[in-house]
Order: C-alpha cells, then sequence, then structure tokens
C-alpha cells in the first residue's frame, strides 16, 4: 500500500507490450519504480495470518493507500529510460516509495506455490488487455492490483473461493467489483499464455533496504515433446549426409 510516496509494496510485472519483455531485469539489474502507470485508485487492505515470504504471522494488518500498476524501468538495460513497462505490487509487508532505484534478484516461482503462481499467470492472461495502456482506467488499474494481493496473500490453492470481503486477507476500494469478478473467473480451468516468475528486489528507502517479492510475467514456452527432439535429430542427420554427399561429388 501507498505510505504517502509509493506503495507499501512493489512489483516488477505486467509488461505493457510484448516488445518490452526484452526489458525485464535480469539478476542483479537496477530498476526503477516512479509513478503510476496510468490510472490509480484508492484502496483499504487488511490481513492476519502467514506472511508468505517469510512465514511470520501477521495480525492485525490496515492499510489505506493508492493501487494501481506502476510505470517502471530497467536502468541497466535502459540507462535513458526510453522504455517503461507497467508493475503492479506483491508485497503488502515492506515499504516503498517512487523513484527508488533498487538491485533485483530473480528466484524460483514455488516461493508463492505453484498454484498461485499458475492462477496468476491466468489472471494476466485473461486481462492484461485491460491494463496495458497508458490510459487504462482507474477501475481497471486498481481491480488488477486488488486480484493479485488476493491471489498472493489469501493462500495456495483457494482457486473458487478468492473472495476480497473474507478469509486471511481483505481488500476494498476502487474497482472491487471489477476484481472480485475477475478473481471468480479462476475457478473455472482455462490456459494460460504467460509465466508468473518472482523477483526479490532490494529497495532503498530512507537509507534502510528493504526486501520486496515482486511477480514478472513471462511468455509461455511449452517444452518440446520427446518425439519433437527425434525430428530434430534426425533432421540434422539429413543435413549432415547431405552435406557429405556433396562433398563426396566435388572430390
Amino acid at each position: 500500500m501507498t505510505n504517502g510516496k509509493g506503495f507499501r509494496g512493489l512489483s516488477v510485472a505486467a509488461l505493457a507490450a510484448t516488445a518490452l519483455f526484452v526489458a525485464q531485469p535480469a539478476t542483479a539489474d537496477i530498476i526503477e519504480i516512479n509513478n503510476f502507470w496510468a490510472g490509480s485508485g484508492s484502496a483499504h487492505i487488511e490481513f492476519s495470518g502467514i506472511n508468505w515470504h517469510d512465514n511470520s504471522y501477521v495480525s492485525g494488518l490496515d492499510e489505506w493507500g493508492g493501487s494501481g500498476g506502476f510505470k517502471t524501468y530497467n536502468l541497466s538495460t535502459d540507462p535513458n529510460k526510453q522504455n517503461a513497462f507497467q508493475s503492479f505490487c506483491v508485497d503488502i509487508f515492506s515499504s516503498f516509495s517512487f523513484a527508488v532505484r533498487s538491485n533485483d534478484t530473480l528466484l524460483p516461482a514455488t516461493i508463492i506455490s505453484p498454484t498461485v503462481a499458475a492462477d496468476l499467470g491466468r489472471l494476466y492472461t485473461n486481462h492484461h488487455a485491460a491494463i496495458d495502456s497508458t490510459y487504462s482506467g482507474a477501475a481497471e488499474e486498481s481491480a488488477f492490483q486488488l486480484a493479485v494481493w488476493e491471489i498472493v496473500n489469501e493462500g495456495a490453492g483457494e482457486g473458487s473461493a478468492y473472495d476480497l470481503t473474507g478469509g486471511a486477507f481483505k481488500a476494498s476500494g476502487t474497482g472491487g467489483a471489477l476484481a472480485q469478478i475477475w478473481l471468480n473467473e479462476l475457478s473455472v480451468a482455462s490456459v494460460s499464455d504467460y509465466v508468473a516468475n518472482i523477483w526479490k528486489v532490494d529497495s532503498m528507502v530512507s537509507g534502510r533496504g528493504y526486501a520486496q517479492d515482486v511477480v514478472v510475467f513471462t511468455p509461455y514456452a511449452p517444452v518440446p515433446e520427446p518425439q519433437t527432439y527425434a525430428m530434430m535429430l534426425v533432421g540434422l542427420g539429413l543435413l549432415g549426409f547431405s552435406a557429405r554427399r556433396k562433398k563426396q561429388n566435388h572430390s
């Protein structure tokens, strides 16, 4: 949530266009999140339960603040900040301010859980078109943020039980009704075109370092089936045979 200067968590997540996937931070890159991506709303969140990123118990977290995507840059590959992409908050337990430059470290998606990671990928697949544009509205931007928080903080394997009004995590505010509609859709099996990965981002706030856990979406690339590898090897073998015959014919 926002602390007056930015969000109480950050996330480098939904890219605005496929071309911007190349701008995503790799391990130890430096990123900067310096403003809202487009429209932004206000949200109220409550949480009592297990902090998924360190397994500590949190009681009575109660925060108000802004909600929406962030304008994000990878300064390691784009030092002149020519190509912004969008990011969304994942970690509600750490402080964050805008215009802060931070190092990142790639973590396995299973740091959340395979189910939660899959649900995040399906959420982005289903609705990234509503939030890609820098002119997207506050309701859509805030709804996506609320849905991300619910999926991550409510717990693994909930699926159809995602509910912004009950459970360990509760949220209300701009786009709340739309967020619940999007969450309800996850109870129905669907294909995901994107994979959720997690970054640990170290932010410097007032001279102190805070670890942030953030989500990054990348296009889903299926692993080739064994028969595909076999066909590739046969093809390479035929190419090699053809090359040898040509060499013999010229001898």
